[in-house]
């Protein structure tokens, strides 16, 4: 088995945007988390079949990944308002909401 370890900064980066990146990789690798005052460590399991190469290009990925999902949560925050009342006026227009 070899394991790799990640590093992430706990200001830069929450726990549950990592979770959600490492879970799209849960078929290549399983992962522990540890978390200090200031880091997030990720230490990422891979089988012994694994050669170097992919596990430096699945660890590459997996960091792109919690970018990915870490823009997604923050843009889900930023229009989360915008969403919410085109979902009230799509539903108004129904026979939910009676009148």
């Amino acid at each position: 088995m070899t394991a790799i370890e990640v590093y992430f900064d706990k200001d830069a980066y929450k726990l549950d945007v990592i979770k959600k990146a490492a879970y799209r990789f849960t078929d290549v690798f399983s992962v522990d988390f540890h978390l200090d005052s200031s880091n997030i460590k990720c230490i990422l399991s891979f089988s012994d079949k694994k050669s170097k190469e992919l596990i430096d290009k699945t660890v590459s990925n997996f960091k792109n990944e919690v970018l990915d999902q870490d823009l997604r949560e923050k843009i889900s925050i930023e229009t989360e308002s915008v969403r919410n009342l085109i979902l009230a006026h799509a539903f108004s227009r129904t026979s939910l909401i009676k009148e």
